[in-house]
């Protein structure tokens, strides 16, 4: 199961790393995959430390559910914003 798990995150990493350079315009290409890449592990620790602090204190369990649960609004938010900021973005001649 360990391995299944472990060959499944290889996968989605390879393809989210080849879809952000893929789809980033050749000026960008190395800030974005930077961004990407900095995110990526940031938020990863980040999340690691927070659901240990709060499993220390209420359980795993909930501090798990609390945490899937403030991902939500907070994915809701972002989505908003991109697509606010690409209604406004002018069309940019290459």
């Amino acid at each position: 199961m360990l391995f299944i798990a472990g060959a499944s995150q290889l996968a989605f990493s390879s393809m989210a790393q080849t879809l952000v350079q893929l789809e980033a315009p050749p000026e960008l290409r190395g800030r974005e995959v930077g961004l990407f890449s900095m995110a990526n592990n940031g938020l990863r620790l980040g999340s690691g430390i927070t659901v240990g602090v709060l499993g220390a204190v209420v359980g795993i369990h909930w501090s798990l559910g609390l945490s899937a649960i403030a991902v939500i609004p907070l994915a809701a938010v972002l989505l908003v914003f991109a697509a606010v900021r690409s209604s406004v973005r002018p069309a940019i001649n290459v």
